[in-house]
């Protein structure tokens, strides 16, 4: 499992057994005597990956005004992509073949949904007639799904800059 989670954190989305094998020093036949499949295996690494990162899900800090907690949120967002980068790469490739990788991405969306609504409850009540979309807005804009997209895809010096001035545009804290 742990030579399954370090390919995945050096950008292997799929490795094949032999190459598992190859990085845990064992025989590849060694790798599924205790895993019916490479979904198996990859479903087992998940749950080890999330009893790793466990401690990046803790309450952020909340009090302060309006940019100690954007800058709480970018700071805990950003982080915890480096983290899990590798990992989440291949979560996202394995969700439609596995339950478990499925339901684990599915409980980590829904916490830090519910951590970006609660970090900025008092901009999403402002828009009283909107409340939902501006709550669903921030929800995307951060998300570990964007960060990725956007780490990808521009530069990584530009990240915060651009995660902030979302987040500013949607609370209408510019």
């Amino acid at each position: 499992m742990r030579a399954l989670l370090s390919l995945y954190d050096e950008g292997e989305i799929e490795p094949s057994a032999a190459r598992i094998a190859e990085v845990a020093g064992v025989s590849e036949r060694s790798v599924f005597r205790y895993f019916e499949d490479k979904d198996d295996l990859a479903a087992t690494a998940m749950t080890l990956q999330m009893d790793r990162v466990q401690h990046l899900y803790e309450a952020l800090d909340s009090s302060g005004d309006f940019d100690a907690r954007l800058d709480a949120i970018l700071t805990h967002r950003i982080g915890l992509f480096d983290a899990v980068r590798g990992v989440m790469r291949a979560s996202e490739v394995l969700e439609h073949r596995s339950e478990v990788v499925r339901s684990a991405m599915d409980r980590r969306r829904s916490f830090l949904r519910k951590q970006a609504v609660a970090q900025f409850e008092t901009e999403i009540s402002a828009h009283e007639n909107d409340r939902a979309d501006v709550a669903r807005a921030i929800e995307v804009t951060l998300s570990l799904e964007t960060v990725h997209y956007l780490d990808r895809r521009h530069p990584r010096s530009t990240l915060r800059t651009t995660l902030e001035f979302m987040a500013r545009s949607i609370l209408g804290q510019r």
